[in-house]
């Protein structure tokens, strides 16, 4: 549902962008439309991206993998990139297992055969996380993510990076996704 969702938003963004003429490419998004924080996370997207939609989420209301933070890299061209900041209330008490219901959801979602690749991994303050490698479709429609997942004490949270087969590479990956930091959710602090 979320790649659905996804793929959905980065059709509309280069439906918008390109026109009959002239395209114009959208301005980039400004260094406050770049961060993303909360409580428990903080994440600086990389320059020249687009903000596509951001918004403030209580981790209560996040029953299902929701979606805070979209930005696109290269909207409007054939290398369209896509960066997802998501998240859903998650009470089984680790990173294991949250990576387990994570890719049984992928899986469902996903029309083709989906592979994941999982190594362990940090952010960038030492929370410990997985790094995800992510491929799902069949033929043209092939896509490539590669993500950070971790586990904060009540959500499951994932990072990542989206495009079609050729377009990313991990290394470019790792470079876009490396301003994210997380902690425990401080359960009780306003939000």
């Amino acid at each position: 549902m979320v790649r659905k969702v996804m793929l959905a938003l980065v059709a509309f963004v280069a439906l918008a962008v390109s026109s009959a003429g002239a395209a114009t490419a959208p301005p980039p998004a400004t260094p406050a439309q770049r961060t993303y924080n909360d409580p428990a996370m903080h994440y600086v997207a990389p320059e020249g991206v687009v903000l596509i939609g951001m918004r403030q989420v209580p981790y209560q209301a996040a029953s299902h993998m929701t979606p805070v933070a979209i930005w696109g890299i290269d909207v409007g061209k054939s290398r369209a990139r896509v960066i997802t900041l998501s998240f859903e209330r998650f009470s089984h008490g680790s990173l294991r297992g949250f990576y387990t219901t994570y890719i049984n959801e992928l899986r469902a979602a996903s029309s083709g055969g989906t592979f994941v690749r999982r190594r362990h991994a940090v952010l960038i303050n030492g929370m410990p996380a997985y790094w995800l490698k992510v491929s799902s479709g069949e033929g043209l429609s092939q896509m490539r993510s590669y993500a950070y997942m971790w586990y904060d004490g009540v959500r499951g949270v994932v990072l990542s990076e989206e495009a079609r087969v050729g377009h990313l590479s991990e290394h470019q990956a790792k470079i876009d996704l490396a301003g994210a930091s997380a902690v425990a959710y401080p359960v009780g602090r306003p939000y």
